[in-house]
């Protein structure tokens, strides 16, 4: 009896002991699924040498990481043309502010982009493969149009810049955009809070003048009888919440086209 005992205590002992390694088999690939999600590549991103055709590429590599910087975002030393991607340079300055400074010799830097246009024209129109591995081949200008296309692409929410971390495969992303009205709009209102952004009220004068990106002619800043915003009409609609107004109301109008504008809509179209 008592063996039987023993027997049946050492099989549930080895059929936890399977579990267990089962579940941390389970964890761990979990884990290394995790550590190997591929991030989302954009404009911005440095790439591997590997992904050119141009025979001289390692001209255009970042000094200290040995990746391509992005055109839009590549820095070179003044003096030496040395390139130095974003993130590199931003490591090499915060070293340098921890040295003494009669122990290093000033050097200045600029972006290709802003301040090297002929070097920028022709860095952006390097060719290059797919950083996902499908077929395309292009040139860098082109490269972001692409990303957002791939169907082996990743790529971040368009919401990121308010705060949303979420990343995937387009049609996921697609998905995600889609099914989460309220908690982007939870966010949006996070961050306008936490960035004390407010709308900026603009004050016009009777009789002033604009031009506008939705309208050929001149429009002027009146008065007159009972009228409507032709802002209605537009993609967007009417920026206002009622877009009839009483003649009290001033408005941008082209008397020669009939057309009038309210305030609210001539701020988000004035050029």
């Amino acid at each position: 009896m008592e063996d039987k005992t023993k027997m049946q205590t050492e099989n549930i002992s080895n059929s936890n002991e399977i579990n267990n390694k089962d579940n941390l088999k389970e964890e761990n690939n979990i884990q290394n699924k995790e550590n190997n999600k591929i991030s989302p590549i954009t404009k911005n991103s440095s790439l591997s040498p590997d992904l050119f055709s141009f025979p001289y590429i390692s001209e255009y590599k970042c000094i200290l990481c040995g990746l391509i910087p992005s055109p839009e975002t590549a820095n070179e030393e003044i003096d030496t043309g040395i390139l130095y991607c974003d993130e590199c340079l931003k490591k090499k300055l915060s070293e340098k502010k921890e040295c003494k400074e009669s122990e290093i010799k000033e050097k200045k830097y600029r972006k290709i982009k802003d301040e090297n246009k002929i070097f920028y024209k022709v860095f952006k129109n390097l060719n290059i493969k797919c950083p996902y591995k499908c077929e395309w081949k292009g040139i860098w200008v082109d490269l972001d149009n692409h990303l957002n296309e791939c169907k082996y692409g990743i790529r971040y929410c368009k919401y990121k810049i308010i705060g949303c971390e979420f990343y995937d495969d387009n049609k996921k992303i697609i998905e995600h955009e889609k099914n989460n009205d309220k908690y982007h709009l939870d966010m949006a209102l996070q961050y306008i809070k936490k960035n004390n952004i407010v709308k900026k009220k603009i004050k016009f004068e009777m009789g002033e003048t604009c031009k506008t990106s939705v309208h050929p002619h001149i429009m002027t800043y009146m008065t007159t009888i009972s009228w409507f915003c032709d802002g209605r009409k537009l993609p967007h609609g009417c920026y206002s919440i009622n877009y009839s107004f009483n003649s009290s109301t001033p408005r941008f109008r082209c008397n020669q086209c009939d057309f009038d504008l309210c305030d609210e809509c001539i701020v988000h179209y004035l050029v």
